[in-house]
């Protein structure tokens, strides 16, 4: 069975518009080992509106999705970090460690409103890594600027941002024109990881099976195991 890394998920309880029960988190990691999902990495929102919950808070829920995690599976893997909406107060948060980076590593997660500009997506990203981080750009797919512009989105990638998709895009859960766009993405290799982006486990699980099946057939198994797993693997490494 193949194994897949979820690099993008809202499973920690009660912390933000994504799993609302630790009875709700229980059923997600059900659906996502059943998928082949063997690590994920938790990433609650930093966002005004969808959660901001403080990094002691959020390291708790961890503790206890790690334990339902080892009762399905020792070797199930549970990894924590942040999906940060972009605000001018991100670089200070994350220097003084009141946003976390991706399982401690200097990689971020980040996202913007769907329709922000071109010129403040970039400018933004580039702040970012200009602070020291590695970026990740979080469901690219969705920002309408990079989505009318493939030109756009290979800048962004020609930056060194690391551009992460939503696995249901792949096989168009979210319409035609987002799955011709993510279809243009891997053909042009500017796609370092998939994440599920899963909220509950229903409307918005944690599946990958489906997505990965697709990609193996169309792009090979090598494409499929570096988008799925082992790109996303180099942040889960123990540092040297």
């Amino acid at each position: 069975m193949e194994r897949y890394i979820d690099m993008h998920c809202h499973i920690l309880p009660e912390v933000d518009d994504g799993a609302a029960s630790i009875s709700e988190t229980q059923k997600m990691l059900q659906i996502a080992y059943e998928e082949g999902i063997r690590c994920i990495i938790a990433t609650p929102h930093y966002h005004p509106r969808r959660g901001h919950e403080h990094p002691a808070v959020l390291r708790k829920k961890l503790s206890e999705v790690r334990k339902l995690a080892r009762q399905i599976d020792e070797k199930f893997r549970i990894y924590l970090g942040t999906e940060i909406y972009f605000g001018q107060d991100i670089m200070d948060k994350l220097r003084q460690g009141d946003i976390l980076t991706l399982n401690r590593r200097d990689y971020v997660l980040v996202e913007f409103s769907p329709s922000e500009s071109f010129n403040y997506i970039q400018q933004s990203l580039q702040q970012i890594q200009m602070a020291g981080y590695q970026v990740i750009l979080a469901h690219a797919e969705r920002y309408t600027c990079l989505r009318d512009d493939i030109e756009a989105a290979e800048h962004i990638w020609d930056m060194g941002i690391n551009i992460q998709i939503n696995a249901g895009s792949i096989i168009g859960e979210s319409g035609g024109k987002v799955k011709r766009f993510v279809k243009e993405l891997m053909e042009r290799d500017m796609v370092f990881g998939v994440g599920t982006d899963a909220h509950s486990a229903d409307k918005r699980a944690p599946r990958m099976k489906k997505a990965a099946a697709y990609v193996k057939r169309k792009y090979g198994e090598d494409y499929m195991r570096g988008i799925f797993f082992s790109n996303a693997a180099t942040l889960l490494r123990k540092r040297k």
